[in-house]
């Protein structure tokens, strides 16, 4: 039997109709090698490390044993490709089985996240027992990014999710993801009865919490000598703004974002990102590392300035222009990141899942459901008028403008769906 798809449930016949559309583009994107990125042709012939884990979280939850193989299919593909020294690939081609390594920053904590994720589903041991190996590897592979030895790991420039943007030093995103990923290694650990491993990971996690609300949170009251990075163990002369070596502080301008709380992009030395992330603004809130009052910032930061508007929800608040420090040569290349559009400040509706899973743990039920329908009507749309699902979308017109049947816009569409039905975020 090729599935047994519970029927949905919720009052809503759009949001039940794009349900059902959502597990055929699934269906669409098995491989067996594992979940494509995409459907289309001319799409993403790979399994994606990201891309197929993220997929997972909405995936799993379908009973579809063909959907099910393929996630299993992806982690087995994936593994293969692991470097010796623990690094997961970026993306495996099926038709090549070629391994890209490029934006290698958040591959093996989506492995690890995926994998205990799918194991909740499943309980099937064996399998979690066959990739506890590689789990370990990868986690061990992440204690060498904390190059500094400050607690946070460190990323090249455009090696996260956002493979094309300037996203550097210590990231928010990633280092909220390895937070997750040691959680979830901790508790693999416990059941496997590794002790020794479920205690290492868990303290990680707890620092790591500690350091992500002192580095990265921002409130207007908050002394930015407390964010910039001058290697975190020097202590800084407040009153002479300098450091301990004697060098004269040179401080980031504040922008008119610095009048409102959230969580900072990225930091690096003596610098920061001060743009609105909202990936990693929302995995704050699912994983807990943020409390009620930040939530409640961030989520009165995302309303305040339409970061969820036409749909749900853009990348990032307000788009980077030109002549700004982080804008870049290649946003040029093919038009790809200019304002508004992809990472710079287009809406994916992938992000849009873990926009209705936030208001959701929240508990902004009703926003919940709005922001799903929202999404619904989004993903509905599509390049070609039958197409759906795009990859994402302009961020003011709303216009679809990357591939459609992406994995991920509909594994996520199934999360968010199943999230407003429990009224709980799973697997967080």
């Amino acid at each position: 039997m090729r599935n047994k798809n519970k029927k949905s449930k919720s009052n809503n016949k759009i949001t039940d109709q794009v349900y059902q559309e959502a597990i055929k583009v699934l269906q669409n994107c098995v491989h067996e090698r594992g979940i494509k990125a995409s459907a289309r042709v001319r799409g993403y012939p790979q399994v994606w490390a990201r891309d197929s884990m993220i997929t997972l979280l909405g995936a799993s939850l379908v009973q579809d044993r063909i959907i099910n193989r393929a996630l299993k299919s992806s982690f087995d593909t994936l593994r293969k490709k692991q470097t010796s020294l623990g690094c997961i690939p970026n993306n495996v081609d099926v038709r090549t089985l070629g391994a890209n390594f490029q934006a290698y920053t958040d591959g093996g904590l989506w492995f690890v996240i995926g994998k205990a994720v799918l194991f909740e589903q499943t309980r099937n041991l064996a399998f979690l027992k066959k990739n506890y190996s590689a789990i370990k590897k990868i986690l061990r592979w992440y204690e060498y990014q904390d190059v500094d030895q400050s607690g946070l790991i460190s990323m090249q420039e455009a090696t996260d999710w956002e493979d094309l943007f300037a996203v550097r030093g210590k990231g928010l995103y990633v280092n909220t993801l390895y937070y997750w990923a040691l959680i979830k290694g901790s508790k693999i650990a416990k059941i496997l009865k590794d002790n020794k491993n479920k205690s290492l990971y868990a303290q990680k996690a707890r620092n790591l919490r500690l350091h992500i609300n002192k580095r990265f949170w921002f409130t207007k009251n908050k002394d930015i000598c407390l964010i910039i990075e001058d290697s975190f163990g020097t202590e800084f002369d407040l009153r002479k703004m300098h450091d301990a070596l004697g060098r004269k502080l040179i401080l980031p301008q504040k922008n008119i974002l610095n009048k409102s709380s959230y969580y900072l992009p990225y930091i690096t030395f003596r610098d920061f990102g001060e743009w609105f992330d909202s990936f990693g603004n929302m995995l704050v809130i699912l994983t807990g590392i943020a409390d009620k009052k930040q939530t409640k910032a961030v989520l009165n930061f995302i309303k305040k300035h339409k970061v969820a508007s036409p749909f749900p929800i853009k990348a990032i608040y307000p788009p980077i222009r030109p002549g700004e420090k982080d804008w870049r040569y290649y946003y040029k290349f093919d038009n790809l990141n200019l304002p508004h559009r992809y990472h710079n400040g287009g809406i994916w509706p992938f992000l849009g899942g873990f926009y209705v899973a936030v208001l959701v743990k929240a508990g902004e039920y009703r926003k919940a459901e709005e922001a799903l329908l929202s999404l619904a009507l989004l993903n509905k749309k599509g390049k070609d008028g039958q197409r759906q699902f795009n990859e994402c979308f302009h961020g003011v017109s709303g216009k679809p403008i990357g591939m459609d049947e992406q994995a991920w816009s509909a594994g996520m569409y199934i999360y968010a769906y199943e999230a407003v039905l429990k009224k709980r975020p799973p697997f967080f």
